[in-house]
């Protein structure tokens, strides 16, 4: 498991630089106060890369703590307690992946408020495994509050939806 985060971490760090010298070459930044194209992309970069490099760091801080206490028989050996755990996660990705192809295809027929809370709902109830007093209380409550944030304080337009107009 080191070995791949290791190689997801180094992948990581190469992605963040790539986008970063990206955007700095091809795109304008611009200014703090007026950015341009580029700014974003190239501050993603940017923190992409750092988190990279601190992961990578920390695999091998980990890695000499797992080593520490398996000489003293450690709890959370390779191949013990993390193998139905990881499966449990890698059980969760498909139906992940296919819900938020969903909630992207939904979000220009139904609009942000519908599909949104439609995707919180799959999300909770497929991937989480939650109750549904708690996935009601998420979905709505996470819908309403980013609704709030991006029309009333940001001023961003989001869509309404085709169907019901």
């Amino acid at each position: 498991m080191a070995r791949a985060e290791r190689i997801s971490s180094v992948a990581l760090v190469v992605f963040g630089v790539f986008v970063a010298a990206y955007s700095r070459h091809y795109l304008r930044l611009g200014l703090m106060i007026t950015p341009d194209a580029g700014f974003l992309p190239y501050g993603i970069g940017i923190a992409l890369s750092a988190l990279g490099a601190i992961w990578f760091v920390s695999t091998f801080l980990t890695g000499m703590a797992h080593e520490a206490g398996g000489a003293e028989g450690g709890v959370g050996e390779a191949g013990g307690e993390g193998a139905p755990d990881r499966a449990r996660r890698l059980s969760g990705m498909l139906p992940g992946v296919l819900i938020i192809i969903l909630y992207a295809w939904l979000f220009e027929r139904l609009g942000y408020p519908l599909s949104t809370v439609l995707f919180m709902v799959c999300w909770q109830k497929i991937v989480e495994r939650e109750g549904w007093l708690k996935t009601a209380a998420i979905a709505l409550l996470s819908a309403a509050a980013m609704y709030i944030l991006f029309v009333y304080l940001l001023r961003i337009y989001l869509p309404t939806g085709t169907w019901f107009s």
